[in-house]
């Protein structure tokens, strides 16, 4: 896929970082996650990762008190969340839709299939915490270590987890990532690394 004149100068930014690139833009633009996404983390998620050029297919779960913000208006909250960000994410970025690829973007507890890459959000009490999976990961590890985790947090720490969610999807679709990992992140933006736990087939 070779960007168009207005793709470049949209995502410059992004091109001109040497982790990127146009090769690196074109694997952004080629990428498509499905997104289970009622609240602030999930919805942050998908606001950065449509604004970075990868289409975001969004789920019709109704959407939580709390998600409203930029995306998402007050009278909003409780209407399927497909409904609202079909709307809203051309203005956002007019390559976000429609939704292509395999992976999976969500909020736990989700239910995982397709290729991947995948990302959960989710929380473990004093914290939120992305778990992710690249297309070579084993997909048994990845629910074995979001076994034990709950929704992800709301306010300023879900704001936080969402960006991170982001961040990873991206860099696993750049191949940045590792195929299996798992990452906290905490007050007052504290991120740590958390140990993948392993299922009955790798243990």
């Amino acid at each position: 896929m070779a960007l168009r004149e207005e793709q470049i100068l949209r995502y410059s930014r992004q091109i001109l970082l040497r982790e990127v690139g146009g090769r690196g833009q074109e694997k952004l633009l080629a990428g498509g996650v499905r997104l289970k996404a009622a609240d602030v983390a999930g919805l942050t998620a998908a606001a950065y990762v449509a604004a970075g050029g990868t289409a975001v297919e969004p789920g019709p779960e109704p959407l939580l008190p709390g998600a409203e913000g930029f995306l998402v208006r007050a009278d909003e909250v409780g209407r399927p969340g497909a409904e609202v960000l079909t709307r809203v994410l051309p203005d956002v970025n007019a390559d976000a839709l429609p939704a292509r690829g395999t992976g999976r973007l969500a909020e736990l507890p989700a239910v995982w299939d397709g290729e991947g890459p995948w990302v959960a959000l989710g929380g473990d009490g004093t914290r939120g915490v992305a778990v992710f999976r690249g297309a070579s990961g084993c997909p048994g590890c990845f629910e074995a270590t979001t076994a034990g985790l709950g929704a992800p947090p709301s306010g300023a720490l879900g704001v936080g987890l969402g960006a991170l969610g982001a961040l990873i999807l991206q860099r696993l679709l750049l191949g940045m990532e590792p195929v299996l990992g798992a990452r906290g992140w905490e007050a007052p933006g504290l991120l740590t690394d958390l140990p993948v736990r392993r299922c009955g087939r790798c243990g």
